[in-house]
């Protein structure tokens, strides 16, 4: 079986797997004062949001697993880009966005989808559609501004992929942040929430693109 094809069939397996809900937890604002693409002055921090700042546009495909930890409750979440066209799937929610539509439907089709990208409906997992690269960007901006000591730069391979990785000591502990080449986050690891990147390639389904008849 060819690379393309192993990596379908293992994203066809992650969306059909569903996903463990639990209570609803509650998340620090991750808003910062530092608009995107300046600078922290903090050398570390800054080679990575340099990536998160600038993500690919694809073909690429990224899986994840996600704990959240109010809870101990653990998603998978699918990214799949292509040019102008984005899938995000998190746990049961998917999110699709074309230039023609956006839509947030169920993995599971429970409910309809409906004609809007719907955030709050996966406020339960602490994630938002930007999680692989924006919005991580904002936390690692927010925790720039609240770190107690010197950070570390450190190189990791994630899911066969190398990737720049900063740690960040905070009063609660060490917030880990790693970004691939490409710009797509590997791993982000704090007090609130770990997503660890589980499959990686540089290929996209369009059928993820494609809104489900209601």
């Amino acid at each position: 079986m060819s690379r393309r094809g192993a990596l379908v069939l293992a994203l066809s397996a992650l969306l059909l797997a569903g996903c463990l809900t639990g209570k609803r937890p509650h998340f620090t604002d991750t808003t910062t004062a530092f608009p995107v693409g300046t600078s922290t002055g903090d050398a570390a921090i800054d080679a990575v949001l340099a990536k998160l700042d600038a993500p690919t546009t694809g073909p690429a495909t990224a899986a994840y697993s996600v704990l959240t930890k109010f809870g101990m409750v653990t998603n998978q979440a699918i990214v799949v880009l292509d040019g102008g066209n984005r899938s995000v799937t998190i746990g049961n929610i998917h999110y699709i966005q074309t230039a023609a539509a956006n839509a947030t439907c169920t993995v599971d089709g429970s409910a309809p989808c409906t004609g809007t990208l719907d955030a709050a409906r996966v406020s339960n997992i602490g994630l938002t559609i930007d999680f692989y690269a924006a919005d991580t960007a904002k936390r690692l901006r927010r925790d720039a501004q609240a770190k107690i000591g010197p950070t570390t730069s450190h190189a990791e391979t994630i899911a066969n992929q190398p990737a720049q990785c900063v740690d960040v000591p905070l009063s609660g502990g060490v917030a880990v942040y790693c970004v691939m080449n490409n710009g797509l986050l590997a791993k982000l690891d704090d007090g609130d929430i770990a997503v660890n990147l589980t499959i990686y390639g540089d290929v996209s389904d369009p059928n993820q693109f494609t809104i489900p008849n209601t």
